[in-house]
């Protein structure tokens, strides 16, 4: 199946490519503010319609795209600006449980769907040495929440409940549904 991601991220990439589809790449640039008053919820929800919104393609081929979001008490941890606010975040989830939530969406020509998905991932009490060591062998400036579960922070994790996958960034079998739903929705299907 040929679909177009809008997004450079590598984990949707192998995740979208090891599910047997054939990718062509389209990151999209968009600010990806929190809005004042907005939801977690309501934050994934917006920037994966945008980021479908906003990439050209074929009006054939389906275009996904997807916003993750790492959440504790309320509040939304996306990428880490630096390595001192990764810290803060990791010191912040280390003994407690949050949710990492994905928005994907699928757009084909003008229909698009959307869906959630919520995994909720419980971390070990970490110390700060452990903290410091993973900071310096891993690059996680990139993830939500400052840090990557398919690297060494799987080692970190007590509980997972809920899709791996989404943990590491596309929850596949939701996504593949979505293109399904919507592909039946064309006319000439």
């Amino acid at each position: 199946m040929e679909v177009i991601l809008a997004s450079q991220s590598p984990r949707r990439l192998t995740l979208l490519q090891s599910a047997g589809m054939a990718i062509e790449v389209q990151p999209q640039h968009i600010d990806e503010s929190i809005l004042p008053g907005e939801s977690v919820s309501e934050t994934v929800t917006r920037l994966c319609r945008d980021k479908a919104r906003s990439c050209k393609g074929a009006a054939h081929i389906p275009i996904i795209a997807a916003d993750t979001l790492v959440a504790i008490h309320g509040r939304a941890f996306g990428q880490p600006a630096d390595l001192d606010h990764a810290r803060a975040m990791l010191e912040e989830l280390s003994g407690n449980t949050h949710e990492v939530i994905t928005g994907v969406a699928v757009r084909l020509g003008e229909n698009m769907l959307c869906e959630q998905v919520t995994t909720r991932v419980r971390f070990r009490q970490l110390d700060t040495d452990e903290i410091s060591t993973y900071l310096l062998h891993n690059e996680i400036l990139d993830k939500a929440g400052g840090y990557a579960v398919q690297g060494g922070a799987a080692s970190f994790i007590e509980a997972i409940d809920g899709p791996l996958d989404n943990v590491i960034g596309l929850p596949v079998q939701t996504t593949i549904r979505l293109i399904q739903q919507i592909k039946a929705m064309e006319p000439d299907q």
